[in-house]
Formats: structure tokens, sequence, C-alpha cells
């Protein structure tokens, strides 16, 4: 009878070890098959956890035409800061990250808090509040030769305020190719284009460039009207609107 028991107990113990063996390689087979999924989503492009920062050098050109013959063009140039410090769901019970914008004059000053934008990824998106405007600006997994209104939540009409943001197509122009931006080698990036418009009196861009496990890197935003259809964009004159140029300078953690 006890040899009988002891074969039953070695019979348990063996059906046991089957048992979680089979659910350990399971569980490392779901792992396995959910991070295959992330990478393949290329959600790395944007990577949202609390601590992360980068800042940025920005050069902003503001121009102001007085008539008949005084143009206006006012420079400046600073150090602007984007850190995510905290998270919280909205009302779908979607988990959003608060960023944090600080300014300051150059590396020596004090970060002065200026802005806070929110952000969060859906299973096909990175979206993000900015200024209570919410704007698509990736779309996963990134895939060349596909347009999207990234601008779908701006309420932009002809006749309000929002009128520049009718009619942006967004696109990848890049995907997964190497870019150098000022100190900072990064070996794969996204390179989107936003919109891109050009007529003999107005010229309006914007394109953004997303580096793996960084995210934002360089942005680019121009937006000008000029009255001289001789003189250049880089030079306009009887202008008025604006040149932003953000590039990275340093990230973390």
């Amino acid at each position: 009878m006890a040899h009988f028991h002891k074969n039953n107990s070695r019979k348990l113990i063996l059906q046991l070890s089957f048992v979680l063996a089979m659910l350990f390689f399971f569980s490392a087979c779901k792992n396995s098959s959910y991070d295959d999924v992330l990478a393949d989503k290329q959600y790395a492009y944007q990577p949202l956890e609390v601590g992360r920062y980068t800042i940025f050098d920005v050069d902003s050109l503001h121009y102001n035409f007085i008539n008949p013959s005084t143009q206006q063009v006012d420079s400046f140039r600073f150090q602007q800061m984007e850190k995510i410090t905290d998270t919280f769901y909205d009302n779908a019970g979607r988990l959003n990250y608060r960023f944090e914008l600080f300014r300051r004059n150059d590396a020596t000053a004090t970060w002065r808090l200026w802005k806070v934008w929110y952000g969060l990824t859906t299973a096909t998106t990175f979206e993000r509040q900015e200024d209570d405007l919410r704007f698509v600006k990736l779309i996963f997994p990134p895939t060349a030769d596909v347009y999207w209104n990234g601008n779908k939540y701006v309420p932009a009409t002809d006749s309000n305020v929002f009128k520049l943001y009718l009619n942006w197509n967004y696109h990848y122009t890049a995907i997964g190719t190497p870019a150098t931006i000022g100190l900072n080698n990064f070996t794969e990036c996204l390179f989107v284009s936003q919109v891109d418009e050009e007529n003999l009196i107005d010229k309006k861009l914007s394109k953004e460039i997303y580096a793996k496990n960084v995210g934002l890197v360089f942005k680019e935003f121009l937006l000008i009207n000029k009255q001289d259809v001789v003189s250049s964009w880089s030079n306009p004159f009887k202008a008025n609107g604006d040149h932003v140029i953000m590039k990275v300078n340093s990230y973390g953690p």
C-alpha cells in the first residue's frame, strides 16, 4: 500500500511539474508575442515614461511689416525643455501623460514653467494636446504612402482663428532613416511632413522628426505672408509671420 501511494505521489509531482512547465512556456510565448507586437507597431518612436525629458535649442524669427517701407524682424534664441512629469486617466479611461514645458534664455539661466501639454498612445496613434488643441502626431505602424488628417480634432473653419490648420496632409517622408541633429546622431528616425504649401505670397510649412527611443528631436514651423513676391522666403520683404526651428540639444534619462 505504501508503494502504491509513493507511485501516486510521483505521478502527481510529475503532472504538476508538466503543468507548471507548460504554463511557463505559454506565458513566455505570450510575453514574446506581446513584445513583438509592440516592436511591430514601432511605439518606441515616441516613448512615454515619467521622468523622460528633451532639451531643445530654439531659433525663432518674427516678421512684422510696417507701412510704407519698414520691415521688422525680431530674432529670439532660447532653450526649451519638455519633461513627462505625471500620468492620469481621461474620461474615456485612456492613460495620458503630462508634458511640462520649461523655457530659459540660455544654458546658464533658470528653467521657468511655460506650459502644460498632454500626450497619449492609442493602438494606432500618438496624440498630443497642445494649447487645448488635439493633434494626431504619429500613426502606428509607420507606413510609407499613407496620409492622415493630423488636425482632425482641431475645430478649424474658413472663418475662425484656426483656419491655418485646414487641409494639412500628414505623411511620412522617411522611416527608420538615420539623422544628425546638432551634436546628436540617431540611427532610426521618422520624418513627418505635416504641411508644405507655397504660392507667390504665402508659405506654410510644418515638419517634425522623431528618433527611436527618444521621441521628438526636431521641429520646423513656418507661416509667412509677403507682398513683395520678388523677395526670397529666407529674407522676405513686406512680410508678416513666423519661422521657428527646434533642434534637440540633450535628452534623458
